[in-house]
């Protein structure tokens, strides 16, 4: 199905071996499916059950609407041939050509010896086109879509539509195709692990490598991960006297790629201050950590160029966010020499529902970040802070989950906190960038082209908006009004 992003604009204001065996045939499955198939092929008019109207407004403009025809389409790839639904829209030029644009819809099939009789197959091309008519009847058009259903699900399709001069609708000139089927969006999610096996404890889960001072248990009981840490007479002055946190996956992203590790938090105890998510450098030498407590999200950096000690943090924010059944997200978004850190917080029983969400831009140049004095105002906690250095955002290494306390006077009960389905996933649909309330950007994968829509509400009317396209990315400003409350990401020919 074709991806769509939707944005409420209305918040933008406020064990190794056999994991690494599974990883390397998942890129392998990858590199085999990745390879894109061109074709070409013909089509004909074979009806025109809506003919449409050419219209001519006050000022003398002419478009044309409501027209539908089909086409007997036969390609060299057997899944390019078929029954093809088109609507066509178009505004009429003073030359006498036209600028066409709309929709189509191919199903996929065969057809009899005398061209007549149509068999479905299975599977149904999505598509949208843009293109010109010249003042002769020749036509040029660039189409783009997606697949569903059949052998073609979730595949894309690029293609170049011409027709040579004659009778607008001539059923004996045909359309001419030249196109790519190209693989679907990069998309691999690896179960790390969802628990289920038999009960088992120990300072590390088997398999895992773990970190943290003092005691800490992690505990596989009831299908799910207790993980508990317990610091007594440590006081709490850097992030790393009071935490513990366990995981595996060697991971990479590449530029215009999106990994996102996912975790079911079950309950955050009463005396852990949040619950972790790290996505740490392979040696350990560096990792990115996002923070989910009861009333506060943040977001965290180390590296070994660092004393041990201080962290580097780049928000802290208060967010009434619910201690149990939340999926707990950071995904790292790599743009050219950045990375994009997002963290959010979904509710578990509603994937779809975001109840938080930031994204922060870590460059290699030193980036904001909140003095020890700044998060004491903001959250009470007096910890010492580093600010940011000049160094390259970190773009692999494991993903890892665990409990962090802010233990004041050394005197705090253990903090708890339980998991369940631990996963990471790797894609290439944009993730969108929100800065400065309404200027969006999001990466720009090579081959593929994106356009915004806006709509009141998440049912409609979608309408376009005008963007700029700049060298590996995108930025737009999009007016903040009660016409554009949800914003997407489609495809766009």
């Amino acid at each position: 199905m074709k991806p769509i992003l939707y944005h409420p604009i209305a918040r933008l204001n406020s064990g190794p071996g056999p994991a690494i065996a599974t990883i390397l045939l998942l890129l392998l499955s990858a590199l085999t499916l990745r390879a894109d198939t061109p074709y070409t092929g013909a089509g004909w008019i074979i009806g025109a059950p809506l003919p449409g109207t050419w219209c001519t407004n006050l000022l003398g403009q002419v478009g044309m609407r409501g027209n539908a025809h089909l086409v007997q389409v036969q390609c060299s790839d057997a899944r390019m041939t078929g029954r093809r639904t088109v609507f066509v829209n178009g505004g009429a030029q003073a030359d006498g050509s036209a600028l066409l644009y709309g929709a189509a819809y191919q199903e996929v099939g065969t057809w009899d010896a005398s061209g007549t009789n149509f068999t479905a197959t299975g599977g149904m091309w999505e598509t949208s086109y843009r293109g010109a008519m010249g003042a002769d009847g020749s036509l040029e058009l660039h189409i783009v879509g997606y697949g569903w259903g059949g052998s073609i699900d979730g595949l894309r399709v690029e293609e170049t539509l011409t027709r040579a001069a004659g009778p607008i609708m001539d059923p004996s000139i045909p359309y001419g195709y030249t196109g790519t089927i190209k693989p679907p969006p990069l998309s691999t999610n690896l179960v790390i692990d969802d628990f289920t096996g038999p009960a088992a404890s120990g300072s590390c889960y088997p398999g895992w490598i773990c970190y943290g001072p003092d005691t800490h248990t992690y505990a596989r009981t009831d299908g799910q991960l207790v993980v508990s840490g317990h610091w007594p007479g440590v006081i709490t002055r850097n992030v790393p006297d009071t935490y513990t946190f366990g995981g595996e996956y060697t991971w990479t992203v590449a530029d215009g790629q999106t990994l996102e590790a996912r975790v079911d938090l079950v309950n955050l105890g009463a005396n852990a201050t949040a619950a972790r998510m790290v996505l740490a450098t392979a040696s350990a030498s560096g990792f990115y950590s996002a923070f989910k407590g009861h009333d506060f999200v943040a977001l965290g950096k180390w590296s070994d160029n660092l004393p041990w000690g201080p962290v580097i943090m780049f928000f802290y924010e208060k967010a009434q966010v619910p201690d149990a059944n939340v999926t707990l997200s950071m995904a790292l978004t790599k743009s050219k020499a950045n990375v994009i850190i997002t963290t959010r917080l979904l509710d578990k029983a509603h994937p779809d529902v975001v109840l938080y969400e930031r994204s922060f831009e870590d460059t290699p140049n030193p980036d904001p970040a909140l003095t020890s004095a700044e998060l004491q105002s903001l959250s009470g906690m007096n910890l010492t802070l580093a600010t940011d250095y000049a160094e390259a955002p970190f773009t692999g290494g494991a993903a890892a989950i665990g409990v962090w306390q802010y233990n004041y006077d050394g005197q705090q009960p253990p903090a708890v906190a339980t998991f369940d389905n631990f996963e990471v996933r790797k894609y290439e649909v944009p993730a969108i960038g929100i800065a400065q309330a309404v200027q969006l950007s999001w990466p720009v994968p090579s081959g593929v082209n994106w356009t915004v829509e806006c709509a009141p509400t998440v049912q409609g009317p979608w309408l376009p908006v005008d963007d700029m396209a700049l060298p590996g990315i995108q930025r737009m400003t999009v007016p903040a009004n009660s016409a554009a409350q949800f914003i997407r990401l489609i495809q766009a020919p």
